[in-house]
């Protein structure tokens, strides 16, 4: 008896992190679900009613059609506008970061350790302390409000270099690469043939970080594009609900059908999709989070 009422005993340090997962589930979990019941609910319950009650798929419907009814389906084009931003962005960070990590961390050669400390500055640099030198660059590129311009912005992600480089230094072990240098191989033959098939972890956790900075992006979409029908899914829906009124009734601009109702199912639009990729792609990225620790 002794035994079992030791074995069932909670420890502390069990204890603790039941804590912070109960801490995190209301703070995060808790408003997430809230976001995605209020969504089926007319804009009076979101007043009157219990807070996480549950309305009807009847509303969700008028109300979805509501949002969607606007300029004849505009909001399906933003989102097709950020599946292109989006895909285009990771690709790009992907064929970019990938290799410069490796470089940095098999290669010695004279400039790597400023390439490094610059890419950490680039990482705590805010993104607004940059956008006017992007946007000088864009312009005088000519790629201001065009679609290859907002890509080639987003795709700048240290943050992604420096992910690459934590893991080929603490995965791949510098003599096996100079082993195969020494039998004849090229830097570029021991990237595809070596580096890259270890990189599948490393390959989920950057696409994912950059899937969803690329998703959310806000801010150098608002700046880079000015053509409403190039806009991204965070811009369009932001400018919609803020002229419609739905957060602020007295700054309406028009008698659009867009309420607090449609303003939720709107963020939950731009949130649903990082739910699902993070959901699919979490065993990936949890292999991605251990590598370097596993093997370091």
């Amino acid at each position: 008896m002794a035994t079992l009422l030791q074995k069932n005993r909670i420890r502390p340090s069990s204890f603790a992190i039941w804590s912070i997962l109960a801490f995190f589930i209301v703070i995060y979990g808790v408003p997430l679900l809230w976001l995605f019941l209020a969504g089926t609910r007319t804009e009076g319950s979101l007043i009157s009613d219990a807070p996480l009650s549950f309305g009807s798929f009847a509303t969700m419907k008028e109300t979805f059609l509501n949002l969607s009814g606007y300029n004849d389906g505009q909001i399906f084009q933003w989102a097709w506008n950020s599946v292109i931003y989006t895909v285009g962005s990771v690709t790009l960070t992907l064929i970019t970061c990938i290799p410069a990590g490796y470089a940095l961390a098999m290669s010695e050669f004279k400039g790597r350790k400023f390439i490094l400390i610059m890419t950490l500055v680039a990482m705590i640099t805010p993104s607004q302390a940059i956008i006017l030198p992007i946007f000088l660059e864009m312009s005088l590129l000519g790629l201001t409000n065009t679609y290859g311009g907002l890509i080639l912005a987003s795709s700048f992600f240290p943050f992604g270099v420096y992910l690459a480089y934590i893991y080929y230094a603490t995965s791949l072990p510098k003599s096996v690469v100079e082993s195969a240098r020494i039998d004849g191989c090229g830097h570029f033959q021991c990237f595809v043939h070596m580096a890259l098939p270890l990189a599948k972890p490393l390959v989920a956790l950057v696409a994912f970080f950059s899937f969803v900075n690329n998703w959310n992006n806000y801010f150098l979409a608002f700046i880079l594009i000015s053509d409403d029908s190039k806009q991204n899914l965070p811009v369009g829906l932001t400018t919609l609900i803020s002229s419609s009124g739905a957060l602020n009734p007295q700054s309406a601009a028009n008698n659009l059908p867009v309420g607090q109702p449609e303003a939720i199912q709107a963020a939950i639009l731009v949130v649903l999709p990082i739910i699902l990729v993070f959901l699919f792609s979490q065993k990936y990225v949890r292999s991605g989070l251990n590598a370097g620790a596993e093997k370091g």
